[in-house]
C-alpha cells in the first residue's frame, strides 16, 4: 500500500465553495495506492505495415469549447483515467522538400531504418478499441505523436486524436518530437488545439485563474509560454506542462523555464487547498533516471525541488518508451512518478511492447484523502488485443 498523501493539518481551516464549476468543499484526506493484478500473455512479435489503418471513432455531440467541464463526473465517488504516450504512428512517406533540414534528415533516417518497423497503426488501433471498451472518464496523452514535426504528421495525428475521443475527454501535452524543429504554430500544434487547450483563467476561481494565462486571442493552441494548462473533472485536477522546445541535431532534451515552474508551484498550492487529486503531466522524466544530458529535462532538479515543497499526488510522463517508476520526495510523503511505454510499439526490444496505464481515484479511508489504484494494459500479438497485465505498477 502506497500513501499518496495525508490529511491536511487543521490550522489550514475550512475552505468554502471554491474551484471550477461546482468543485467544492474542504480539504479531505490523502490516500494510499493499490496495484491491481490480472493476466498477461506473451507471444511472438507481429510484422508491421506502413499502411495506415482506419481507427475506431468515438463521436460526441458535446460542446468542444467546454474544456473544463466537470458535470459528467460531479458527485461521483470514483473517477478513472488512462495514460498513453509516444505513439509515433505517422508516416514520413511523401515528406518531400520539408525533410531537407539537417535534423529532419537525421530523423528521417531513424524512421526509415528503425522506427517505421517498431510503431504500428494496428497496435495503436487495438489500444484505442481496448480503451474505449473500458469507458474511462478521461484520457491523458503525454506527447510525441509525430516523428519530425511535419505538417502532414500533425494532420494525421489530429485524425488519430479524433478517433481516440472528443476534446473534452482527451487532454494532450506536446513532446519533443512534436517540436522537433522550429515550425509555424499554424502548421503544427494548432491542428491539435482543442486537445491541448486547458480551461480559461476566468473559468476558475480567482486564485486558481491567476496561475494560468490561457491562450492569446491570435493563438488557437497554447504556446510554450502559455503553460501550465489545467482541466478539472470532479476531484481530479489535470495539470499540463510543456517541456517541448526545439533542440539541435542529436539532442532530444526539454525545458520548462522559470516562469512555468513558478506558475506551477502556485497552482499546486491552490489546488491542494481545495482538495483536488493533482496529476502533473509532462513529457520528459522528472526523476533522476540516468538519462543522458542530450535527452534529459534541463530543469528536472528545479521541478523536483518545487514538488518537494508543495507536493502532487501523481506525476505522469513518457519519452523513454519503457515503463519507468520512481518515487519523488514530497512534503507529506512520496509522489509516484510513472512513465508509460509507447502505445504503438510492437515489442522490438525487451520491455518496450506497447502498453498504457489506467488509474482509479476514489476517496480514502481514515486520515487519507484519496486511494489510487493502477492497472497495466498491454498488447498481446497473439490475439491482436490489449489485456490486463499481471504485474504490480507500484
Amino acid at each position: 500500500m502506497l500513501v499518496v498523501g495525508e490529511a491536511v493539518k487543521s490550522e489550514r481551516g475550512e475552505r468554502g465553495e471554491r474551484g471550477e464549476r461546482g468543485e467544492r468543499g474542504e480539504r479531505g484526506e490523502r490516500g494510499e495506492s493499490e496495484a491491481r493484478v490480472g493476466s498477461r500473455r506473451s507471444a511472438e512479435e507481429e510484422p508491421v505495415s506502413d499502411a495506415p489503418a482506419d481507427l475506431p471513432n468515438e463521436a460526441s455531440e458535446e460542446d468542444p469549447d467546454r474544456r473544463s467541464e466537470v458535470s459528467s463526473v460531479r458527485g461521483r465517488d470514483e473517477i478513472r483515467f488512462a495514460h498513453l504516450s509516444d505513439w509515433h504512428a505517422t508516416s514520413l512517406v511523401g515528406g518531400g522538400r520539408a525533410l531537407l533540414r539537417p535534423k529532419r534528415l537525421s530523423g528521417w533516417a531513424s524512421w526509415a531504418f528503425s522506427r517505421r518497423y517498431r510503431h504500428s497503426h494496428r497496435v495503436l488501433e487495438a489500444a484505442f478499441r481496448d480503451l474505449q471498451s473500458l469507458g474511462v472518464d478521461r484520457i491523458l496523452v503525454t506527447g510525441d505523436l509525430t516523428h519530425v514535426s511535419l505538417e502532414r504528421e500533425f494532420r494525421a495525428a489530429a485524425v488519430q486524436l479524433e478517433a481516440l475521443g472528443d476534446p473534452e475527454r482527451v487532454f494532450l501535452i506536446p513532446g519533443n518530437h512534436d517540436c522537433y524543429v522550429p515550425v509555424p504554430h499554424e502548421a503544427a500544434w494548432d491542428y491539435w488545439a482543442p486537445y491541448l487547450a486547458g480551461g480559461r483563467p476566468q473559468d476558475f476561481d480567482p486564485e486558481i485563474g491567476a496561475c494560468l494565462t490561457g491562450c492569446r486571442p491570435d493563438a488557437p493552441a497554447p504556446r510554450h509560454q502559455d503553460y501550465p494548462t489545467l482541466r478539472l473533472a470532479g476531484r481530479l485536477a489535470m495539470i499540463g506542462l510543456c517541456s517541448a522546445v526545439p533542440t539541435p541535431l542529436f539532442r532530444a532534451g526539454g525545458r520548462l523555464g522559470r516562469l512555468q515552474l513558478d506558475r506551477l508551484e502556485r497552482l499546486l498550492v491552490a489546488l491542494e487547498e481545495r482538495g483536488f487529486f493533482r496529476v502533473v503531466m509532462i513529457h520528459h522524466p522528472v526523476a533522476e533516471t540516468g538519462e543522458p544530458a542530450r535527452r534529459a529535462l534541463e530543469d528536472a532538479a528545479a521541478l523536483r525541488e518545487r514538488l518537494s515543497r508543495v507536493g502532487a499526488e501523481l506525476v505522469l510522463h513518457g519519452h523513454k518508451h519503457r515503463r519507468h517508476v520512481a518515487m519523488l520526495p514530497g512534503p507529506e510523503g512520496e509522489i509516484p512518478s510513472i512513465g508509460v511505454p509507447s502505445s504503438s510499439e510492437v515489442g522490438s526490444r525487451p520491455g518496450k511492447r506497447a502498453q498504457y496505464h489506467v488509474y482509479t481515484v476514489r476517496p480514502g479511508g481514515t486520515g487519507k484523502a484519496f486511494e489510487l489504484e493502477p492497472e497495466i494494459r498491454g498488447y498481446d500479438p497473439a490475439t491482436g488485443r490489449f489485456e490486463r497485465i499481471d504485474e504490480r505498477l507500484f
